[in-house]
């Protein structure tokens, strides 16, 4: 296993990658320049964001940057990613204190748990939902993934159409790898 896959704040599991079909709903609301804290310079989004004209700064704890010690020195508008699904509740305080706009790819699921619950009690909370359980590797998705926001979209809750959900014939994987 590679040493940076060993890191507390990491777990072998949480390196799924987003596809593209995940990426598109989220565009529209991204402005300025974006930081993709959990991406390779061949993550979806990093690709689609800067096809959508926009400067992006892209870190990963493959390259030493654990987002929850890291911030890039250059300016940053907004915060657009997925992350490891293992330190979810680690992530979004972080992003809550860094007080930038943030877009997050998390199961609704989540919102199940009672810790999850109580963290957003005094938290301002967007989302916008999916209507497709997205898959990240061709299979059949076992729940809905979708982004978690602040500040970033024009209201609390959006629902937004998707297609398909990534699976079988219509699968298109992430061209996002670890070196």
């Amino acid at each position: 296993m590679e040493r940076w896959l060993k890191r507390k704040s990491f777990s072998k599991n949480d390196e799924l990658y987003t596809p593209p079909i995940l990426v598109k709903p989220i565009l529209k609301y991204a402005k300025g320049v974006i930081w993709c804290p959990f991406d390779t310079e061949n993550s979806e989004f990093v690709i689609q964001l800067k096809q959508n004209g926009h400067k992006v700064i892209y870190s990963h704890i493959c390259y030493g940057q654990d987002f929850l010690e890291y911030e890039p020195t250059e300016h940053y508008d907004m915060i657009i990613s997925n992350c490891p699904f293992s330190i979810k509740l680690q992530v979004l305080d972080r992003l809550y204190k860094l007080n930038k706009p943030f877009a997050i790819i998390l199961g609704l699921p989540i919102l199940n748990y009672q810790v999850i619950g109580n963290f957003f009690l005094d938290k301002e909370l967007q989302l916008l939902i999916v209507d497709k359980k997205v898959s990240f590797n061709g299979k059949t998705a076992s729940f809905n993934n979708s982004y978690f926001c602040y500040k970033m979209l024009p209201r609390d809750i959006i629902f937004c159409h998707l297609e398909h959900n990534n699976t079988k014939d219509n699968f298109v994987g992430s061209k996002m790898t670890i070196m």
